[in-house]
């Protein structure tokens, strides 16, 4: 139970986090948005750690699971708040949507796991075309949109390649541990990374920025990460992934409702076949029968017609 909980809050911190990251950056930039909001949230994650009665753990695995996790949350986080600037909220998080495609793949080579049934192949597919029509209907956007698809996409590929990498690291950490060694190591990448892009810091810093900043670094950060990497203990990589095809529809409800972002028929469409889709992914087993049948029938009608 409390494992579904948690799948549902991050669901639901996720969809309100593309909103979010943008407002973030009034007056600061990408970079500082994304540096500020993940240091502050390793270093609130210090005490936690000791409140609950862990520890970091050293071994060469558990390092190996913090690596794993640094690579959503530097690489897959600078990407997306430098494309952030240049496409709608609600964009990047159907963007996301591609995730459990991309982590099924990883994991079907890396991990052997064989999640990917001819079902859920064909949701997945479902779920493409869903997000073609959410894509579509949004692309009436400036010549500069193509940099925040991009960025997105790169941010994509990090975030699915990280669940895959901590899901293989099989380091049995706590996810409060984990969340806290993938943030330090993180945050230690920013800093050196400040010579490349510099502090921008506004006076005076707009509210709604700041607000925003808090809200990423307590609830997108350090609470998302714990429940999400509380969830992947539990769950296969590419069906926590699965988050990224929800999310989107909220995010997409959100960005309509708080950022007077165009919500058009393709959009709800589009959303519509990604429940589909998430549909068919959880529960494949009479589709992968009519499946299995279908493709066997020629076989079984040229058997008769020798017979």
């Amino acid at each position: 139970m409390l494992v579904i909980v948690a799948y549902l809050l991050v669901i639901l911190i996720w969809s309100t986090t593309p909103l979010a990251l943008q407002a973030s950056q009034e007056g600061i930039g990408f970079f500082m948005a994304a540096m500020l909001r993940m240091t502050v949230s390793a270093m609130l994650s210090l005490p936690l750690v000791w409140i609950m009665g862990q520890r970091l753990e050293r071994s060469r695995q558990a390092i190996n699971s913090y690596v794993g996790g640094t690579i959503g949350i530097y690489g897959a986080m600078m990407a997306v708040y430098w494309g952030a600037h240049y496409i709608p909220s609600g964009l990047i998080s159907v963007l996301y949507g591609l995730s459990p495609m991309l982590s099924g793949a990883i994991a079907w080579v890396w991990l052997k796991e064989r999640e990917l049934t001819p079902a859920r192949v064909f949701a997945l597919l479902v779920a493409l075309a869903g997000l073609g029509l959410v894509v579509a209907a949004r692309l009436d956007l400036d010549e500069q949109s193509w940099r925040g698809i991009v960025g997105t996409l790169v941010s994509v590929f990090c975030f699915a390649l990280s669940a895959v990498w901590v899901k293989r690291s099989n380091a049995g950490l706590h996810p409060m541990v984990q969340t806290s060694g993938s943030l330090l190591l993180s945050s230690v990448l920013y800093v050196l990374s400040i010579p490349f892009f510099g502090l921008v810091w506004p006076d005076p810093w707009p509210t709604r920025g700041l607000l925003s900043l808090g809200y990423l670094t307590v609830f997108g950060s350090l609470l998302g990460f714990v429940l999400y990497f509380l969830v992947l203990r539990h769950y296969s990589a590419a069906r926590v992934t699965m988050i990224t095809l929800i999310a989107p529809v909220l995010a997409v409800l959100w960005g309509h409702l708080l950022n007077d972002e165009t919500l058009q028929l393709a959009t709800l469409q589009g959303a519509g076949l990604l429940l589909l889709a998430l549909a068919l992914y959880q529960w494949p087993q009479r589709l992968d029968r009519l499946l299995h049948h279908g493709l066997l029938a020629p076989q079984r009608w040229r058997a008769r017609k020798k017979a």
